[in-house]
C-alpha cells in the first residue's frame, strides 16, 4: 500500500504523537519511514543559540539542532519500524514538508493537528497548508 511515509517533527508532543502513528503505519504496511524537521531561518526560536558545557561555549547551527530532533524521534521509534531515515530541510514547515514529500516521492504524509485559535485560525495551520498542497495523501493525527 505505502512505500514511503513522511512525518515532520519539531520536538513537540503533537509531532511525537504523529511520528508514533506514522511508525505504526509504516510497520503495518512495510513502508520506509522518513522523519524530517524544518528549519525556518526567519523564526529560529531556540535554534542556533549558544550552549555551554561547563565554561566551554558550544556553537550549534539550526541544521544540527533540527537533525538532533529528528534523530531523537527516530531513536524512540526503532522498536516499531526498522527502516527509518532522517533529514532537516530549510523553509517554513508546510512548504518544507511538501517539498521533501515531492523529493522522496512519499506516498503518505503524516502530521499532527494542534488546536488553532484566534489569529492562528485565520492564518491557517501547517496541517491545512500541507493538505492543500501535498503531492500525496495526508493523514492528520488528532493529537488534542
Amino acid at each position: 500500500m505505502f512505500q514511503t511515509i513522511l512525518v515532520g517533527v519539531d520536538g513537540s508532543d503533537t509531532s511525537r504523537k504523529a511520528a508514533q502513528v506514522a511508525a505504526e503505519l509504516a510497520a503495518a504496511t512495510g513502508a520506509r519511514l522518513h522523519i524530517m524537521t524544518a528549519i525556518d531561518e526567519k523564526v529560529r526560536e531556540n535554534l542556533g543559540e549558544d550552549r555551554y558545557v561547563g565554561d566551554v561555549r558550544l556553537q550549534t547551527t539550526p541544521g544540527d539542532q533540527a537533525e538532533a530532533i529528528a534523530r531523537d524521534v527516530a531513536g524512540s521509534l526503532k522498536g516499531i519500524v526498522a527502516d527509518i531515515q532522517t533529514s532537516p530541510a530549510r523553509g517554513k514547515p508546510a512548504d518544507a514538508i511538501v517539498t521533501v514529500a515531492q523529493d522522496i516521492r512519499a506516498d503518505l504524509i503524516v502530521v499532527g493537528n494542534r488546536r488553532v485559535q484566534g489569529i492562528g485560525r485565520i492564518l491557517g495551520s501547517v496541517a491545512t497548508d500541507i493538505a492543500h498542497h501535498a503531492p500525496c495523501d495526508v493523514y492528520i493525527v488528532k493529537t488534542v
